[in-house]
């Protein structure tokens, strides 16, 4: 592995260095370009518009003898020296400075020329034409154009050159960039290739048995041969497997033990309790049955916890039991309503059931499905305060969304259509971010409000009972705007009871 990854960052390191010389080297030439080559080119192509804007001033001035026209020729005169000059400084082709001279000389040729005629006309004497002078002047200016657009054209010339440098050096850059690079995946592929076949047997193998753990068979080993990382892998497998052994005869021990030594004698002290609250054993005063009553509250949530410790523990080991029949779930719904009435009416709080739907008969545990019923219910209870309301509502709609429990064990095909079951409350609502944490172990939301706190096991027990359904459970609420549980349940598909 490390002459593989090793060999792959010298062929990387070398296309960097490579690409960093080229890069420089692109630099340079972009440089010369946009700091040289283009304001020569731009200085170039304007000195003819400065030269003939000279001409128009002279010309004016002759005519009109306004010396405004002067200043404007001095200004185009200094425009034109500036430019030429920059251009000088900025070149070291010999073919340009050749044509540069040419314009110097031509230029002063010129102004010699124009500052006679300046003097003449500033003597106010009347010249007549003179047609060889006039044609010396036009000749000058010719040649002078001549020259500057000589000068102008082997500046594109060489602009161009050095574009085509650049494009040049990008070019054989790509390339060579390109080759470096396949040679490294190709090194890459080969190295990947025997790599992963020295790797992959042992993975598989571990794999396998990792299977083989998760299905429920702690027994299981692997057979360690070699000494290096994938063996101490191995090593370190089955040792794992040997503490889950442990764990999973202490966690049924544990189980065992809650069964026998707290819900046996609880329900002793239950059933005294009781009895003293019928006075069996001799009249009470009102103070004792006053804390008798309480007594007896908190000994029913005591019992309610280990349930749901001995619950959470069945569904987490597999050992949860189903009895599917086809059933109404308007029912369960019912039944459901009918026992906790009492606790809504205490409080003031409405419960209602929308039925809309005709619901048909789906296949389902009746107690299952009472407890995550009871579990929603006493829940919307205690968040919501005194007046509120409570809504139950079951309608069948579209779905094709199978829990991945069933699609990985193929228990669950051609599923047509789910029964949704919701049930809506006014209370203070579950911020967002705690959707879902809401349904993991011993998580509950705070309740600033006050209320009765539970184990924080009720909705993972719910959320296991309707996976194991094939449907889903979720939760829609924001903090002060109540909150809407839904759960489904297949309405229709090919069920296998292998639970």
């Amino acid at each position: 592995m490390v002459f593989g990854y090793v060999t792959i960052a010298l062929f990387m390191l070398a296309m960097s260095f490579y690409l960093i010389f080229r890069l420089n080297h692109l630099n340079k030439v972009t440089d010369s370009i946009m700091k040289t080559d283009i304001p020569s080119v731009e200085n170039g192509e304007k000195l003819v518009d400065s030269l003939l804007e000279q001409v128009r001033n002279e010309k004016k001035y002759l005519i009109t003898n306004d010396d405004a026209f002067l200043d404007l020729f001095d200004k185009k005169k200094r425009e034109f020296l500036d430019r030429l000059k920059s251009i000088e400084e900025s070149t070291k082709d010999r073919e340009k400075k050749v044509f540069i001279n040419q314009i110097k000389e031509l230029h002063n040729k010129y102004l010699s020329m124009v500052s006679k005629e300046i003097v003449l006309v500033g003597s106010e004497e009347i010249i007549p034409p003179d047609s060889r002078y006039e044609e010396e002047m036009k000749k000058t200016l010719d040649q002078l154009t001549e020259s500057i657009n000589k000068l102008t054209l082997a500046l594109q010339t060489g602009l161009i050159k050095k574009i085509g440098l650049f494009q040049k050096i990008g070019y054989k850059s790509a390339k060579v960039s390109l080759i470096i690079i396949l040679f490294a995946v190709l090194f890459g592929i080969i190295f990947a290739y025997f790599f992963t076949r020295s790797v992959c047997s042992p993975i598989k193998i571990l794999k396998d048995a990792t299977d083989r753990i998760a299905e429920g068979d702690l027994d299981y080993r692997i057979e360690v041969t070699s000494n290096d990382e994938i063996g101490t892998l191995g090593t370190a497998f089955n040792q794992m497997c040997n503490k889950l052994k442990e764990m999973d005869k202490m966690k049924s021990e544990f189980v065992s033990n809650i069964s026998h030594n707290l819900k046996t004698p609880l329900t002793a002290i239950r059933e005294a309790n009781d009895l003293l609250l019928e006075k069996i054993a001799g009249p009470i005063t009102e103070p004792q049955i006053r804390l008798l009553t309480i007594m007896k509250e908190e000994a029913h949530q005591l019992t309610m916890m280990i349930n749901d410790l001995l619950d959470i523990s069945r569904v987490e080991a597999g050992l949860m039991r189903y009895n599917f029949q086809y059933a109404d779930i308007h029912d369960v719904i019912r039944k459901s309503m009918d026992e906790i009435r009492f606790l809504a009416e205490n409080k003031n709080i409405h419960i209602q059931c929308e039925n809309e739907d005709s619901i048909p008969k789906i296949l389902l545990d009746r107690d299952k499905i009472a407890q995550v019923m009871d579990n929603l219910l006493s829940n919307a209870i205690k968040f919501t305060q005194p007046g509120g309301t409570i809504t139950i509502k079951a309608t069948v709609v579209e779905s094709h969304n199978v829990t991945q429990f069933f699609r990985e064990q193929n228990r669950l095909n051609n599923v047509y259509s789910f029964v949704k079951v919701s049930i809506s409350d006014t209370g203070i609502g579950i911020p967002a971010e705690c959707h879902k944490k809401i349904f993991d172990k011993f998580q509950q939301v705070n309740n600033q409000k006050g209320g009765i706190k539970g184990t924080g096991l009720g909705l993972s027990i719910a959320k296991h009972m309707v996976l194991d359904h094939g449907g889903d459970i979720w939760v829609e609420s924001n903090t002060g705007e109540g909150s809407t549980f839904h759960f489904t349940l297949p309405c229709s598909y090919d069920y296998v009871l292998s639970i």
